[in-house]
C-alpha cells in the first residue's frame, strides 16, 4: 500500500484525508444517506501531558464503528471523526455518549474536557478544504462558549435534487388527469417528479420511457386495454434492473386471493377503488421516506 496506509493506531493523518473523503462522500447522492463530520478539540490544553495526544487518539478509536474513521488534524489536539450513514442527530448522540465516557475516564494525569462541532454532509459537492476550514472556525466558537459545547455547521446539509420518473397507466381520462394533477402538486423536498401518462399498457411498453436507470414509480390500473396491468407488471419484473420500479396497483378487486397474487407478482402498494386521494398521497410520500430518506 502507499502512504495512505493508516498508522499503527488505525488513525489517518489530515494530509491523507482527501482521497478517502472523496470515496466516502461519493455514495451520499446515490444512497440518499448523509455522513457527518465531527471536529473535536480539548477545551483546556494546559491539562494535557506527555503522550496525551496518542492516548486520546487511541481512546477515540475505541468509540467508533468499523465503518467510521478518525482523522488526526494537523493542529495539535484536533481531530475529525467521520460517521458514515449518519446525520447530525446521530452525530450529536455520539458526542453525548463520548463526552459521558470522557467524564468518567481518567487519562493518566487527570480528566479532560472537550469542545466539538458537527457538520452534516448531504451532498457530494462538499470540498474537504472548505469542510475543515468551517469545522475549525466552529470549534473556535465552541471553545469561547466553554467546555462540552457542540456547535452545528449547517452549510452542507442540502441534498442534490433527485429525478424520479412517475408513470400513470389509466384508461379513464378524467381519473388519469386527477392523479397527474395530484402528484404534480405534491411538494417533496430534494426530489423532482418527471410524470408521464399512458392510456394503456401496450403504449407504455412500446415507449422507451421506462428504459433508463432512473428510479421509477408506476401507478397503474389492473384492467387496461391491449395489455393489462398484470401483464405490464410481469414484463418489468423480468427486467435485470427491475428493483428500480415501485408499483402501485389500482383495482376494484378486494379479495384476499387477488391481493396475495398481486403482491407475489411484484406489487408494492395495492389500492382498492374507490380510494381516498389523500390516502394515496400519504402512501406516495411514504415511499420516498422508505427508499430515499
Amino acid at each position: 500500500m502507499d502512504h495512505l496506509t493508516m498508522s499503527s493506531d488505525n488513525t489517518i493523518e489530515e494530509k491523507y484525508m482527501s482521497r478517502l473523503f472523496h470515496v466516502l462522500k461519493a455514495g451520499i447522492d446515490r444512497a440518499r444517506v448523509p455522513i457527518s463530520a465531527i471536529f473535536l478539540t480539548i477545551s483546556d490544553q494546559n491539562q494535557v501531558w506527555d503522550q496525551a495526544e496518542e492516548e486520546i487518539t487511541a481512546f477515540l478509536q475505541t468509540k467508533i464503528r468499523q465503518s467510521d474513521l478518525v482523522f488526526k488534524l494537523e493542529a495539535p489536539f484536533e481531530w475529525c471523526i467521520i460517521l458514515t450513514q449518519s446525520g447530525e442527530e446521530e452525530a450529536q448522540a455520539f458526542l453525548q455518549r463520548l463526552f459521558a465516557d470522557v467524564r468518567v475516564t481518567l487519562f493518566a494525569q487527570g480528566k479532560l474536557s472537550f469542545s466539538a462541532s458537527v457538520a452534516e454532509i448531504g451532498n457530494s459537492d462538499v470540498g474537504l478544504e472548505s469542510l475543515i476550514k468551517s469545522g475549525r472556525k466552529s470549534l473556535e466558537s465552541a471553545l469561547q462558549t466553554g467546555p462540552w459545547q457542540i456547535e452545528s455547521i449547517n452549510a452542507y446539509k442540502k441534498r442534490k435534487i433527485m429525478k424520479i420518473k412517475v408513470s400513470i397507466l389509466e384508461e379513464n381520462d378524467i381519473f388519469r388527469n386527477v392523479l397527474q394533477t395530484s402528484l404534480e402538486n405534491l411538494q417533496i423536498d430534494s426530489f423532482q417528479l418527471d410524470i408521464k401518462t399512458f392510456q394503456d399498457g401496450y403504449s407504455f411498453l412500446q415507449s422507451d420511457w421506462y428504459v433508463s436507470s432512473h428510479s421509477h414509480i408506476i401507478v397503474m390500473n389492473d384492467i387496461l386495454p391491449r395489455k393489462n396491468g398484470l401483464e405490464v407488471l410481469d414484463t418489468i419484473r423480468k427486467l435485470p434492473n427491475n428493483k428500480k420500479f415501485i408499483v402501485f396497483m389500482m383495482t376494484k378487486r378486494n379479495s384476499e386471493e387477488d391481493m396475495i397474487y398481486a403482491y407475489e407478482s411484484g406489487v408494492d402498494q395495492y389500492l382498492i377503488k374507490p380510494f381516498n386521494l389523500q390516502l394515496f398521497e400519504a402512501q406516495f410520500r411514504r415511499i420516498f421516506e422508505r427508499f430515499w430518506s
